[in-house]
């Protein structure tokens, strides 16, 4: 039987938990502690954060949990070690706002297609973050901040590399550069397909209405925000 359960900062509170489905934290709350909520796999995702105190998620607070999805998350400013290992249900990551990320926070996370949402603050990225997220086949972010990654951050991530730049002990530059470059081509791509869709809407637009503006504002406004300025 699910429930739901109000956190208020215990380390292991509800560690190994199944039944937790709704959490509410405690008013002026700041931390998740280590492992509050690791092993609770009826725990689907992590809006409850929104709009919370918190502001530090700590070491394997959600391992192993059934969290799918990440919202919420923009006011969260550390993640601590394995916070998210083996959430092998998780498939996206949206609006981190995060500072400082521990080792092996990621890891294993084998249905996460994306690395999509990685915060513009953050300019390393830790070893062994993506390790093993085999799932993994996109950037689709900017990783121009990024200034290097640590080792085996993305080790065994064989749809997103090569195999050569996907085994253990790959040179860490060369992997950042190679991800670079992907992120850079995905973006263009994007880019180029809103453009199209663009001048498809204009014409299309163009010969019903006989208004050359009015596809431009509707489609501009349908994808406001995806390529912020």
């Amino acid at each position: 039987m699910s429930k739901a359960v109000v956190y208020r900062g215990g380390a292991s509170e509800f560690e190994g938990d199944m039944e937790v489905l709704h959490v509410t934290v405690a008013d002026g709350l700041t931390e998740m502690k280590q492992r509050a909520f690791a092993w609770c796999k009826g725990l689907t995702n992590l809006s409850f954060l929104k709009g919370s105190s918190v502001t530090t998620v700590g070491v394997e607070a959600f391992r192993d949990s059934g969290i799918i999805t990440l919202l919420g998350m923009e006011g969260v400013m550390k993640i601590g070690i394995a916070a998210f290992e083996q959430c092998k249900d998780l498939r996206t990551i949206e609006g981190l706002g995060c500072e400082e990320m521990g080792t092996h926070c990621f890891a294993v996370c084998t249905l996460l297609q994306s690395m999509k949402g990685w915060p513009a603050s953050m300019t390393v990225i830790p070893a062994c973050c993506f390790f093993e997220c085999t799932g993994m086949t996109t950037v689709d972010c900017d990783l121009s901040r990024v200034t290097s990654i640590g080792p085996n951050a993305f080790y065994g991530c064989t749809s997103l590399l090569p195999f050569w730049l996907s085994k253990r002990g790959a040179d860490p530059a060369a992997v950042l550069a190679f991800l670079k470059r992907k992120s850079f081509l995905e973006r263009v791509a994007k880019r180029r397909a809103f453009l199209c869709s663009l001048k498809r809407g204009q014409s299309n637009y163009y010969n019903r209405t006989g208004d050359p503006c009015g596809a431009s504002r509707r489609i501009i406004m349908e994808f406001a925000g995806l390529f912020p300025a």
